[in-house]
């Protein structure tokens, strides 16, 4: 297996602007329109704009969960779904931790980084939507931890 992959979702950067979820359903279904992105979008007073994507659980309770098999781990670590073989039981809809998967015309669907594309945080000018690996993220997270801390 490569090197594992994470999302890193910033929420007190997100402006709301919706241009991950207009790149993710272009890329996904050649339309723009956020109600097709695999990237949810809500509002929540204590936090500001929180996303919901795939978090690429360790133990994916959804790969265990689907009868059919059509979901897997990828090289890279990440947790995708084949859509075409998908029988839309809706098992890994029930069992994910993050309601991270949706369902559209009989069939499943969840981030799969546009096959480790990640045009969402391409275009995320704020930079709210990171993915990187595991090691270097968590890095630049203890980063800017010290320097909240070394301002105090």
């Amino acid at each position: 297996m490569g090197e594992e992959r994470i999302v890193w979702l910033k929420h007190s950067k997100c402006s709301g602007c919706n241009l991950c979820r207009l790149i993710c359903s272009y890329n996904k279904e050649h339309e723009f329109n956020i109600g097709l992105s695999r990237i949810s979008l809500s509002e929540n007073d204590e936090y500001g704009f929180v996303h919901t994507i795939c978090r690429n659980c360790e133990d994916a309770p959804c790969m265990d969960a689907c009868p059919a098999g059509a979901i897997h781990r990828r090289e890279d670590n990440y947790v995708v779904l084949n859509e075409k073989k998908c029988v839309s039981c809706n098992m890994c809809v029930m069992v994910c931790p993050f309601n991270a998967i949706g369902t559209k015309k009989d069939v499943n669907y969840k981030c799969d980084t546009c096959n480790g594309k990640e045009y969402c945080a391409q275009v995320c000018y704020h930079g709210a939507i990171k993915f990187g690996s595991y090691r270097k993220l968590i890095a630049e997270k203890r980063r800017l931890f010290l320097d909240r801390i070394e301002k105090l």
